[in-house]
C-alpha cells in the first residue's frame, strides 16, 4: 500500500508514526506495533510511506487495522497528538478466494467467447467487403474506408485483454491461498504462455501499417489485402477457440483435484467422528452437531461433483471421471444420514458403524475418480502415439507425391492437356493435406510443446499450396514450381518433428514415465524445454549434417551420365535436419535476447544455415555449400567453447543477497514532486512576516488548493 498525507501545527510537528494491528480471524487482537516515520521540518509537511502487507504473514480471514499519529512540539504544553482515521483491510477467507476464482473462470471463458464472436464477424464482414469488390471495376473511397472501420472496430484485444488479467489473478490468489498441485501449475503456465503468444504485437503493427497505406490502393491488391486478413484472422481464431477448449479443460482438471482433496478430508474427518461415537467421548448434542456440520459439507460436494459433470459434459474431449457417480454418491449420502438418525436414538454402536462406512466409501470414491483421471492420461499417450505415426505416413507420402507432381510439371508443356491434369493433381494434394490438418491440428491443441511449430508450419503449407495453384493456372511454370518446393521443405519440416516426437512418446510410455506422456518438441526427450538444446548438442548436430552432406557430395561426383546420385529423400533428410537445428539455435537466441545477451555472430549463423536449407530444398550442392557447412561447424565450436568459459565464470561469482527496496510508483512520485513543488513556494513566504500575517497567507494558500 502507498500513503502519500500533509500534516501541520501552528507550533510545529514532533513526531510522525504509523500504527497498526492484527486481528485473527477467531481470536483476540494482537498487540499495538508502531513504526516511526521520516519527516520535514516545518509547520506544513508532506510525506509519503510504503506499506507491505504481505510481510506480515497474515492468515485467511484475519484483519488489519492501520492509522498515522502527528505529536506536536509544544514544549510549554506538552506534546500533543492527533490521529488520522483508522483504516481496515480484510485478508480474504479460503472460502471467498474460492469463489473469487469461481467468478473469474466464468469471466475469463465468456471473455473469450466474445473475443471468438469478434473474430468471426470481422471474418464476415471482410467476405462480404471481398465479395462487394469482385463485382465493382474499381475500388472507391467508401470501401477503402469501411475496410480501415472494419480493422480499427474490432474489440479483440480488450476482450482478450480481460480474460489474461483474470487468469493472472486466479493463479496469483492459488500461490497465496490455495497451493495446487505442480501438474495443474505447469498446465497454468502453459496456459500463460499461450495467452502471451496469441496476440502476436508484431502482426498487430503490420496490420496497422498496412492500413495506413489503404489510400494508395487499387481494387487488385485491395482483395489481396483482405485475403491476408482473413488468413490472419483464421489464425487467430483458431488460436482463440484452442484457448477457450484449453481453459475449459484445466478448469475441469482443478475441480476434480478439489473434489478428490475434498473427499479424503471429509472422509478423515468422518473417520475421526466415527472413533469418538464409539467411545462416546464428549456429550451426545456435540457429536450430532458435528454429524450435521459434515453432512451439510458432503450435500456441498454433491452439488459441486453435478457441477463437474456439468462442465466435463461440454469439453470436446470429455474426461473418465468413474461411473455411477451420482449413485456411489447417494449411497454416502444414506449412511451419513443413517449415523445422524442414530445418534438421535442414542445408537452409538450403529451410529459408529454408518459412519464408518460412510468414510471408507468417500475413500473409494476419491481412489477411483483418480484412478480414472490416471488410466485417462495413459490412454490419450497410447492414442498419440498411433496418432503420430499414422500422420507421420501421410505426411511423408504426400511430399513424395509432391515432389513427383513438381518434376512432371518442370518438364511439361503448358498448353497442353497433361499439363491440365496436373493442375488438377495438385488440387487433390491440397485437399489431403486439408485431411491431415484436422488430425495434426487436433494433436498439437492437446500438447502445447509442438502447437506453435504445427500451427507456423500448416500456415505456411496452406499459402504455398495456394499460391502454387493459382500461380500453375496463371502458367507462371518457374514460380509455382518453386512454391511447391516451398510445401516440400514445410512438410519435410513437420514430418521430422512428428518423427522425434513419436520416438520421445515411445520411450516415455515404456520407461512408464509419470505426467502427461504426449508427444513433444524435437529435442525434448529428456523432459527439456521445447527448442533449448544446449550449444554442444547444435554443434555435433550440425558436424554429423555436414558429413552426412559430403556423402551426398561424393555420391554426385559419381553419378552416371551427369544424373544425380541421391534421391530426393537424401536431399529432403539433410534440408529437415538442417531446419531443425536452425529452429533450435533461433531459440537460444530468442533466449539470450531475452536476457539482453543476444549475438550478432549467432544472428549470422541461423542466416548462414537457412541458405544451406534453400539449397538443399533445390538439391543446389556445390564448392559454396559445403564451404559454408564447414564455417557453421567451426564458428558453432567456438561459440560453445566461449559459451563453456562465461558458465565457469558465473560459477566463479558469488552472490550476495539483496534487500530490494521499495518505491512509490512513478505516477505517484509525479504527483508528489508537484505537491512538493507547492510546498516549496509556500516556504518562500518572508520570515519577516509576523504571525497574524503569516496565519493570513497560509489561510489563503490552503484555499487555494481546496479550490483546485
Amino acid at each position: 500500500m502507498y500513503f502519500i498525507g500533509k500534516a501541520s501545527d501552528d507550533y510545529g510537528l514532533n513526531t510522525l508514526a504509523f500504527h497498526y494491528t492484527i486481528t485473527p480471524q477467531n481470536g483476540k487482537s494482537k498487540g499495538l506495533q508502531s513504526q516511526k516515520l521520516p519527516k520535514d521540518t516545518g509547520r506544513e509537511i508532506q510525506f509519503s510511506h510504503i506499506f507491505d502487507i504481505r510481510k506480515l504473514g497474515l492468515n485467511p480471514g484475519d484483519q488489519l487495522s492501520f492509522y498515522f499519529e502527528v505529536i506536536d512540539n509544544d514544549a510549554i504544553h506538552g506534546g500533543k497528538s492527533a490521529k488520522s482515521s483508522v483504516m481496515q483491510y480484510s485478508k480474504p477467507t479460503v472460502e471467498e478466494i474460492k469463489k473469487q476464482e469461481e467468478e473469474n473462470d466464468e469471466e475469463v471463458k465468456d471473455e473469450l467467447k466474445n473475443a471468438l464472436k469478434s473474430i468471426e464477424k470481422l471474418q464476415e464482414n471482410f467476405q462480404k467487403m471481398r465479395d462487394k469488390l469482385l463485382q465493382q471495376k474499381q475500388l472507391e473511397w467508401q470501401d477503402k474506408k469501411q475496410m480501415e472501420n472494419f480493422w480499427k472496430n474490432r474489440k479483440i484485444t480488450g476482450e482478450y485483454q480481460k480474460s489474461k488479467e483474470k487468469l493472472d489473478e486466479n493463479i496469483k490468489n492459488q500461490e497465496e491461498f490455495n497451493k495446487q498441485p505442480e501438474d495443474i501449475k505447469e498446465e497454468q503456465q502453459k496456459l500463460q504462455e499461450l495467452m502471451e503468444k496469441a496476440m502476436d504485437p508484431e502482426a498487430e503493427e503490420l496490420m496497422e501499417k498496412i492500413m495506413e497505406l489503404m489510400q494508395e490502393l487499387d481494387k487488385e491488391d485491395a482483395v489481396q489485402m483482405i485475403d491476408q486478413f482473413k488468413m490472419e484472422n483464421e489464425a487467430l481464431e483458431k488460436k482463440m477457440d484452442r484457448l477457450l477448449n484449453l481453459y475449459k479443460e484445466l478448469e475441469v482438471e482443478k475441480m476434480v483435484k478439489d473434489q478428490i482433496e475434498e473427499l479424503n478430508k471429509l472422509a478423515e474427518k468422518q473417520d475421526a467422528l466415527s472413533d469418538k461415537t464409539e467411545k462416546k467421548e464428549g456429550n451426545q448434542e456435540a457429536l450430532k452437531k458435528e454429524q450435521e456440520e459434515l453432512n451439510n459439507k458432503f450435500e456441498e460436494l454433491q452439488k459441486k461433483m453435478e457441477e463437474l459433470e456439468k462442465k466435463n459434459e461440454e469439453l470436446e474431449r470429455p474426461k473418465d471421471l468413474g461411473e455411477k457417480n451420482e449413485e456411489e454418491m447417494d449411497d454416502i449420502q444414506e449412511d451419513m444420514e443413517d449415523s445422524q438418525d442414530k445418534l438421535d436414538k442414542k445408537d452409538n454402536a450403529g451410529a459408529s458403524k454408518s459412519q464408518k462406512n460412510a468414510s471408507k466409501k468417500m475413500k473409494n470414491k476419491a481412489s477411483k475418480m483418480q484412478e480414472s483421471m490416471d488410466g485417462a492420461s495413459s490412454d490419450q499417450a497410447q492414442e498419440d502415439v498411433k496418432t503420430l505415426r499414422q500422420l507421420l505416413e501421410n505426411l511423408v507420402k504426400l511430399s513424395f507425391d509432391q515432389e513427383d507432381l513438381s518434376k512432371f510439371i518442370e518438364k511439361s508443356v503448358i498448353n497442353t492437356p497433361p499439363y491440365v491434369k496436373s493442375i488438377q493433381k495438385q488440387f487433390k494434394l491440397k485437399n489431403d493435406f486439408q485431411i491431415i490438418e484436422d488430425t495434426l491440428v487436433a494433436l498439437s491443441n492437446r500438447n502445447s510443446d509442438i502447437e506453435g511449430f504445427v500451427m507456423d508450419k500448416v500456415s505456411e503449407i496452406k499459402f504455398n499450396f495456394k499460391e502454387s495453384l493459382k500461380l500453375l493456372e496463371e502458367r507462371s511454370l518457374a514460380q509455382g514450381v518453386e512454391k511447391q518446393r516451398r510445401v516440400m521443405k514445410n512438410l519435410n519440416d513437420l514430418a521430422l518433428m512428428l518423427s522425434e516426437s513419436l520416438e520421445n512418446a515411445q520411450q516415455q510410455a515404456a520407461q512408464g514415465m509419470p505426467g502427461a506422456q504426449q508427444c513433444s518438441k524435437p529435442g525434448n526427450a529428456k523432459g527439456k524445454k521445447a527448442g533449448k538444446k544446449p550449444m554442444d548438442k547444435i554443434s555435433q548436430g550440425q558436424q554429423g549434417l555436414g558429413d552426412q552432406v559430403q556423402k551426398m557430395k561424393d555420391k554426385l561426383k559419381e553419378g552416371k551420365d551427369g544424373k544425380d546420385g541421391n534421391s530426393s529423400k537424401d536431399y529432403a533428410e539433410a534440408a529437415a535436419k538442417q531446419a531443425a537445428l536452425r529452429k533450435a539455435l533461433q531459440e537460444m537466441q530468442k533466449e539470450k535476447q531475452e536476457q539482453g545477451k543476444g549475438s550478432k555472430e549467432l544472428e549470422e549463423l541461423i542466416n548462414n544455415m537457412d541458405k544451406i536449407e534453400t539449397d538443399l530444398v533445390n538439391k543446389r550442392l556445390n564448392y559454396e555449400t559445403l564451404k559454408r557447412l564447414k564455417d557453421i561447424e567451426t564458428r558453432l565450436l567456438e561459440a560453445e567453447k566461449a559459451e563453456q568459459q562465461r558458465e565457469q565464470d558465473e560459477k566463479r561469482k558469488s552472490e550476495t543477497a539483496l534487500d530490494k527496496r521499495r518505491e512509490i510508483p512513478q505516477s505517484i512520485q509525479e504527483y508528489l514532486k508537484k505537491r512538493q513543488a507547492e510546498t516549496e513556494m509556500y516556504k518562500t513566504v518572508s520570515p519577516s512576516l509576523k504571525p497574524y500575517y503569516r496565519t493570513m497567507v497560509d489561510q489563503y494558500y490552503q484555499s487555494l488548493k481546496k479550490s483546485e
